[in-house]
């Protein structure tokens, strides 16, 4: 089990940044998010759309963002769960919480953040009898249009 400071679910540009932020209270952080990599959808689904919204800069590449929230972050050594979604949160007796995602990983915090965003972003697999045994042994599910 994961025992954390500061325990966060999402790990897309604003779970990043509270990274920043409660590293600077020098608090432990971990982030959990059911994509393989950290960055939501900025860096799945449009990492070369510009952004507009980002204080400091007139136009961000929604992948350099991420670049730069990641080099942020890494003085506070966050640890992350990817890959994974969470699926039930309990209040242990010591008063903190317990995380469990569907792969049976548990993660403990006094705090949990929710920074999902949209919510949570999974791929639509086609329905082929079998296919959940191909998951995590390499298999890349390619879709292509003839």
């Amino acid at each position: 089990m994961t025992q954390t400071d500061l325990l966060i679910v999402g790990a897309g540009p604003v779970g990043l940044f509270t990274v920043f932020e409660a590293g600077l209270l020098k608090l432990r952080c971990h982030l959990i998010d059911t994509l393989p990599q950290p960055g939501g959808q900025c860096r799945e689904i449009y990492p070369k759309k510009p952004i507009y919204d980002i204080p400091g800069f007139p136009s961000i590449l929604a992948g350099d963002l991420i670049d730069n929230l990641l080099e942020q972050i890494a003085p506070f050594k966050p640890g992350f769960t990817l890959g994974e979604r969470a699926e039930r949160i309990q209040k242990t007796a010591d008063g903190q919480f317990l995380l469990t995602t569907n792969r049976g990983t548990e993660i403990q915090a006094p705090v949990i953040v929710i920074a999902g965003g949209l919510g949570c972003f999974e791929p639509r697999k086609p329905p082929i009898e079998n296919l959940a045994r191909f998951d995590d042994t390499g298999v890349e599910h390619i879709i292509k249009d003839p």
